[in-house]
């Protein structure tokens, strides 16, 4: 039962981050609705593929049982959160003005999680570690369903359709 939830979890994981991976490759903006700088549209962007890059690591680890690897890449994207980033008074300034709330919290939850990983690793916990990795996906699926709708379009819900017997 635990190898075939988590085989579940990780081909789940990987096809989850695999097309969002290909649509980053497009050259979207990581949200349209979110009205950011150049720069700092930038940086969202370059957090984005660091996370996609990580999240697809964690699969592959998961599935090979590389609790080191999961330690290290776990760290690393915790270490990516954009509100930690070495950034100027006015990004940041721009950031706590663009950024809603509920983004903000959403990201520090995700982030929170990906360090949840890394500490279920290092004791070599593979039911903690899959339930902390599905839960991360879980929170990319929300945060994209609420900031990410234009570039995600599968979270939009079709528009109902007329009454009908």
């Amino acid at each position: 039962m635990k190898i075939k939830l988590l085989a579940a979890i990780v081909v789940f994981g990987s096809l989850a981050v695999g097309s969002a991976n290909a649509n980053a490759a497009e050259g979207d903006a990581p949200n349209q609705g979110l009205k950011l700088s150049p720069d700092l549209l930038n940086l969202l962007r370059a957090e984005m593929r660091e996370i996609t890059a990580g999240v697809q690591g964690l699969a592959l680890s998961l599935a090979t049982a590389d609790w080191q690897s999961i330690q290290e890449t776990s760290s690393k994207i915790r270490a990516s959160y954009i509100l930690e980033k070495q950034l100027t008074p006015a990004q940041l300034g721009e950031l706590e003005k663009a950024l809603p709330e509920q983004f903000k919290h959403l990201d520090a939850e995700f982030h929170q999680r990906a360090e949840r990983i890394g500490a279920a690793a290092a004791v070599r916990d593979p039911e903690l570690v899959v339930f902390h990795y599905s839960r991360l996906i879980e929170s990319c699926a929300n945060c994209h369903s609420l900031y990410a709708s234009e570039r995600f379009p599968g979270f939009v819900s079709p528009a109902p359709q007329g009454h009908h017997h």
